[in-house]
């Protein structure tokens, strides 16, 4: 009876041990993560981040953060605007297992403006005659900058005129100046930081003071003649001898006799005069009296025009009006 007892427990044990390691030995085992991270692990805000993945027997795989389901292996690109962890989660019938990554999101640093050491360029200087007692400077720069102009009858100038106004045009006129005089001067520009630049010295000579005499110019023509064409200078020609030359008539339209006028004969090849030729006209002319001029010059095969200027015997422009 003994014997029997003890081998009912032996029995109820056994029973016991086997069915535990049965239950045991078929539940899976729990899925394994063996990849989860971020690379680079820190950007600078704006930039992105590869997280990545890779899980072995899992039936679930999850990310939070709004990312959802997601495969087994796999991997995406993402750009938040601030410091994130990620977690992981992955599940199969042997359980569940986690894994976190943290995506560092730091600020980029402050932009440090470069700082502007560079003079403007100055290019393109230009002067115009406004009036004989005037003239117009003119020049650019390559970015905005002030406009001054020292000028002088020396070079150590003496006289400035200028604008703060910040341009890449700049004009500035001159005031004041005596007629028919030569002046230095050079133009200095400086923008927003400061930087400045200045020209090499510069010349102009102011427009010649108008007369106070006054013509009209009743007829003009210009051509070319040989030496036995009579012009009525009353002197012979050398026989063959090419002439340019140019006449007209003239009236004195002002309220004074005019004692001499000083008549220039300019000879252009295109845009360049190659040649001149001046003569007085010895008065005296009346007001309103009408007389001729004719002018001649060796010929220059290469004139294709001729014109004409008229000055009183102080070398000061006559204004001349056309009557033809």
């Amino acid at each position: 009876m003994k014997y029997k007892h003890i081998f009912n427990i032996f029995l109820f044990l056994s029973l016991a041990v086997l069915s535990a390691w049965s239950g045991i030995s078929c539940r899976p085992e729990p899925p394994s993560i063996l990849l989860f991270s971020a690379t680079p692990a820190e950007i600078e805000s704006g930039g992105s981040s590869t997280l990545k993945w890779n899980v072995k027997g899992a039936t679930s795989v999850t990310i939070d953060q709004g990312l959802g389901e997601a495969p087994a292996n796999a991997s995406i690109e993402l750009s938040p605007t601030k410091t994130i962890a990620y977690t992981l989660t992955a599940t199969n019938a042997g359980g569940t297992v986690t894994r976190s990554v943290v995506l560092y999101v730091t600020e980029p640093p402050p932009t440090v403006p470069v700082a502007d050491t560079a003079p403007p360029i100055i290019k393109n200087i230009l002067t115009s005659s406004e009036t004989e007692t005037s003239a117009i400077i003119t020049w650019t720069t390559n970015e905005p900058a002030s406009s001054d102009v020292e000028y002088g009858k020396e070079t150590d100038y003496g006289l400035t005129a200028s604008s703060a106004e910040l341009t890449t045009d700049h004009s500035i006129t001159l005031s004041d100046l005596e007629p028919n005089a030569a002046y230095h001067f050079r133009v200095t520009s400086g923008d927003g930081a400061g930087n400045q630049a200045s020209s090499a010295d510069n010349i102009f000579v102011t427009a010649t003071e108008k007369s106070e005499y006054s013509l009209a110019l009743l007829s003009l023509e210009w051509g070319r003649r040989d030496a036995t064409s009579d012009i009525g200078l009353g002197s012979p020609q050398v026989e063959g001898k090419k002439y340019l030359y140019i006449k007209g008539t003239l009236q004195n339209k002002s309220r004074s006799t005019l004692r001499a006028i000083i008549c220039t004969m300019n000879c252009w090849s295109g845009s360049t005069i190659v040649k001149y030729e001046i003569y007085v006209y010895r008065g005296p002319a009346l007001p309103g009296q009408v007389f001729p001029f004719d002018i001649q010059t060796a010929d220059d095969p290469t004139v294709d025009n001729v014109t004409i200027d008229f000055a009183d015997s102080m070398g000061r422009d006559i204004v001349v009006t056309e009557e033809q």
